[in-house]
């Protein structure tokens, strides 16, 4: 008999590393970002202005499920909604379940779905999954799932990633763009040498140490990005989070950071995140002073020529379709999101309001004032 449990509170979730890494181990979905450090570093973030519910499917005491969620209040259309999520973290390039290689008939997703239905009715409106992989068996479960519960389930895509395939060469992937793009590189590359002493490092492992974040805050203090505050110094934090996430993480090899130094100063950075073939760009930066030097590209250029060297696969630079991204590739990968609707009746008021065209309905006469109402009652 499967049994759920729903962990509210962080001890809670800290005592369930054991039976998480063991299911990680045999999980039909296992990345880099499902993993318990990465959910812990993720939730230390995100506890501030969420509610923790991690749900944990055991079947004869055993786990065979773990879903990553959180409870927020969120606006929908204008209303305002309790949301499930997974712990959603903007460095997060990817999202999902954990589910036991022996459950492919979605039979405790079905327990799931009528758990959150019945015993968890009143804690949530709306559960919405982003950042699934398109490929992944867990939207097919859930559709089936959902079918059987008698619940409606949207799937939309809701972002893109770009990547880039590391075959054949870096030389075949240079002659593969523009005369352009292959000229201003050439620029680039003799801007940046003429600063001075020029060195790119890669540091792995135990060599990802206090003195190398340091290198990296320093670069993130010095770019554009503080005065739009969204730099990774502008919140501590989202600081702290890259502090957990490189002395945890790096240790597993699953961590590497990048840097282009000149005279022993870096001026450009950039953290992956290795997931089986596949490397992430989690976050890149350069130092604004150096902008007309262009050092972003430059390091860029040289993390490729390594990558197209070694054994991966896939050059994943992040969801977002950013336009320096799009100098480089415009191979896309979509990700995608799961909606669920609770089925009380407010539940079912909010997706009614999601199916139609909110400008026209709000010029239907009385809409305007019940959506006002209903946010003074609800909110």
């Amino acid at each position: 008999m499967i049994e759920i449990e729903c962990v509210t509170q962080e001890d809670g979730l800290r005592n369930l590393q054991w039976e998480w890494e063991e299911l990680w181990q045999s999980s039909l979905t296992t990345s880099i970002f499902l993993t318990f450090s990465w959910i812990c570093c993720c939730w230390k973030e995100l506890e501030a202005h969420n509610e923790l519910r991690v749900f944990v499917a055991r079947d004869g005491g055993r786990a065979v499920l773990i879903a990553p969620f959180m409870k927020s209040r969120r606006a929908q259309r204008g209303l305002p909604a309790d949301c499930l999520t997974f712990i959603e973290h903007p460095e997060a390039q990817i999202a999902d379940v954990l589910l036991a290689r022996s459950q492919q008939d979605s039979r405790v997703l079905e327990v799931l779905l009528k758990f959150l239905m019945n015993a968890q009715a009143t804690d949530w409106h709306l559960l919405s999954l982003d950042k699934i992989p398109q490929g992944s068996p867990t939207l097919e479960l859930l559709a089936a799932s959902a079918q059987r519960c008698f619940s409606g389930l949207e799937v939309r895509s809701s972002h893109e990633a770009l990547f880039i395939a590391l075959v054949g060469g870096w030389q075949a992937y240079l002659n593969s763009r523009s005369p352009r793009f292959r000229k201003t590189l050439r620029n680039i590359v003799n801007r940046i040498e003429r600063l001075g002493a020029i060195e790119t490092k890669c540091y792995k492992g135990e060599e990802v140490n206090n003195q190398t974040i340091e290198k990296l805050f320093s670069v993130s203090d010095s770019s554009w990005k503080v005065a739009d505050g969204v730099a990774i110094t502008s919140q501590k934090r989202r600081m702290q989070f890259f502090e957990d996430l490189l002395l945890a993480v790096a240790q597993r090899g699953n961590v590497q950071v990048w840097t282009l130094e000149v005279n022993g100063a870096a001026i450009a950075s950039e953290i992956q995140v290795i997931d089986g073939p596949t490397v992430y760009a989690l976050r890149s930066d350069y130092d604004e002073r150096y902008a007309d030097s262009s050092p972003g590209v430059y390091l860029q250029g040289e993390i490729l020529r390594h990558l197209f060297e070694s054994s991966y696969e896939s050059y994943n630079l992040g969801v977002g379709l950013n336009p320096y991204k799009l100098r480089w590739t415009d191979r896309r990968l979509p990700v995608m999101n799961v909606r669920i609707y609770n089925r009380t009746m407010y539940s079912r008021f909010l997706r009614s309001f999601d199916q139609y065209d909110l400008g026209k309905l709000r010029r239907v006469p009385g809409i305007r004032t019940l959506q006002n109402f209903i946010v003074g009652r609800v909110s």
